[in-house]
C-alpha cells in the first residue's frame, strides 16, 4: 500500500483525517470558528487532497469510498455496507431539506467559498412555509442542529444552537448531503402526501443519523 512508505509522522495524520472522515463525514475546504466570521483554510482538506490516492486506498480497503466534489470543493465518504447508513430522525430530515432549500435560494449571494449564513428563524419559517411540521421545540432544534452541526453540514456562529435568534453558517457539504434529485423527488412526494414521511427519503449521503 501506498501509506507503507510514509513515515510515522504522516501515518498518525493519516488516521487522525481519517477519523475525523469516520465521525464528521463531510471535510469542507474552509472552516468557521463560534463567534468568528473570518473563514481559515481547513488543514485537514488540504492534507487529504496532498495524500488522496494513499488515504483513497486505504479507505477502500475498509469498504469505504473516499468522494471529492470538485465544484463544491468537500471530502466525504459513502460505502455500500447497509450497517454503514444511519437514518436521520424527522426532524433532523426536515431540517436537512430546509438548510438546502435555502442554500439553494441563498447561494447567488453566498461567499466566494459556499457557505451561506442564515438563522435558525430561517430554517423553522422555512419549514412552516414547506407546511412540514407544525411546530419544533427549542430541544428538538438543538438535537437536530446539533446533528447537522456533527456532520459538518452547519458551523455555528454566534448563540445556542435552540435559540431562534443564532447565526448558522450552511457548508456546502450540503450539496453532497442531499443532491438535486432527492430534493426534487422529496418536494414531489410532500406535494402529493403532504403527510406522508419522509424520513427514509432524506439522507446525509451515505451518511444518516439513527432515532434515539
Amino acid at each position: 500500500m501506498i501509506i507503507d512508505d510514509f513515515d510515522d509522522g504522516v501515518r498518525d495524520s493519516v488516521r487522525r483525517v481519517c477519523q475525523e472522515l469516520f465521525h464528521n463525514n463531510y471535510i469542507t475546504e474552509f472552516v468557521f470558528s463560534p463567534n468568528d466570521s473570518l473563514k481559515k483554510a481547513n488543514l485537514d482538506y488540504s492534507f487529504i487532497m496532498s495524500n488522496y490516492d494513499a488515504i483513497e486506498e486505504l479507505l477502500d480497503n475498509c469498504g469505504w469510498k473516499l468522494q471529492h466534489d470538485e465544484h463544491v470543493r468537500v471530502l466525504y465518504l459513502t460505502s455500500d455496507y447497509a450497517s454503514a447508513k444511519v437514518v436521520l430522525n424527522k426532524i433532523e430530515s426536515y431540517f436537512l431539506l430546509a438548510l438546502r432549500l435555502i442554500y439553494d435560494e441563498k447561494k447567488t449571494r453566498a461567499s466566494a467559498s459556499g457557505e451561506v449564513f442564515i438563522t435558525v428563524r430561517d430554517i423553522v419559517e422555512q419549514l412552516t412555509t414547506l407546511g412540514a411540521v407544525e411546530s419544533v421545540s427549542k430541544a428538538e432544534r438543538e438535537k437536530a442542529l446539533r446533528t447537522l452541526s456533527n456532520k459538518n453540514i452547519i458551523s455555528r456562529m454566534t448563540g445556542k444552537l435552540g435559540e431562534m435568534d443564532t447565526r448558522l453558517a450552511i457548508l456546502p457539504s450540503v450539496i453532497c448531503a442531499i443532491s438535486s434529485d432527492k430534493l426534487k423527488n422529496v418536494l414531489e412526494m410532500m406535494s402529493a402526501n403532504a403527510e406522508e414521511s419522509v424520513d427514509a427519503d432524506i439522507d446525509a449521503g451515505d451518511y444518516e443519523e439513527e432515532d434515539e
